[in-house]
């Protein structure tokens, strides 16, 4: 028989068809293979490392999350020098967020070679309404950029400048200006750095002031403290909660 006949083309049908079905089980194999993998991934529960990344981008988002009233609470207490304990009113918070306008140049760019995200501040006035205090919340990506940024600030600035200070018109720190900063702080918290800046609530340059109290603007630290510390608390990752999707 000739090898074009009709044996042959037969043949030739029943190998193609053959092959395609070859092909389609292999496809169909590769596609429940890859549909069990996805849904594998998307059901199984996160792993430890996971669970620690996803806490760490809670902490670094908490600036996002909480209002500005919960970062910078009404009233904060203190520790005088006299050892008795009294109690800062907030005069208001900030409006903006922006790291270039809370800092001083030199600092806004070291600031922003770290990633600063934010800088949220707010304006405290002293118990006896004489000291003003502006705490400043600068938010990084993670812990070791806030760090590198500190450590540059402390190694490189003057004892008042950094923060900016935050004059409040119609309130007991209308007068607080940057020419008033007596005294300035700085401490880590986490992917947060913590800057305080004080003075006289009369507004009284620090180039007019012969005798200098170091010690009036100690509370400073205090309520650093008190804000800073909130904001590394752990967070708590609950794939059952609406909070989190796992």
């Amino acid at each position: 028989m000739a090898p074009g006949g009709p044996t042959a083309r037969r043949r030739r049908r029943w190998l193609v068809t053959v092959a395609v079905a070859v092909a389609a089980v292999i496809c169909l194999i590769a596609a429940f293979s890859a549909g069990s993998r996805a849904h594998a991934e998307l059901t199984r529960k996160p792993t430890a490392a996971e669970l620690s990344t996803a806490a760490a981008l809670g902490v670094a988002s908490r600036w996002q999350r909480w209002t500005a009233g919960q970062i910078f609470p009404a009233r904060l207490s203190y520790t005088t020098e006299l050892l008795t304990q009294e109690t800062a009113q907030r005069a208001g918070i900030a409006p903006g967020y922006g790291c270039a306008a809370a800092l001083d140049v030199p600092v806004a760019v070291t600031a922003r070679r770290y990633g600063c995200r934010a800088a949220l501040r707010a304006s405290y006035v002293d118990q006896l309404g004489g000291v003003v205090y502006t705490v400043g919340v600068l938010a990084f990506p993670s812990p070791p950029a806030a760090g590198h940024f500190i450590g540059h600030y402390q190694a490189s600035q003057s004892p008042v400048s950094g923060l900016r200070a935050l004059a409040l018109p119609g309130t007991g720190a209308a007068a607080f200006t940057d020419s008033a900063r007596q005294a300035a702080s700085a401490q880590q918290d986490g992917p947060y750095v913590v800057l305080t800046v004080a003075g006289y609530a009369d507004g009284r340059a620090a180039a007019a002031t012969d005798e200098r109290r170091a010690s009036l603007f100690d509370p400073a630290t205090q309520l650093a403290a008190q804000i800073g510390m909130p904001l590394t608390e752990p967070v708590t990752v609950r794939c059952a909660t609406p909070e989190w999707s796992c």
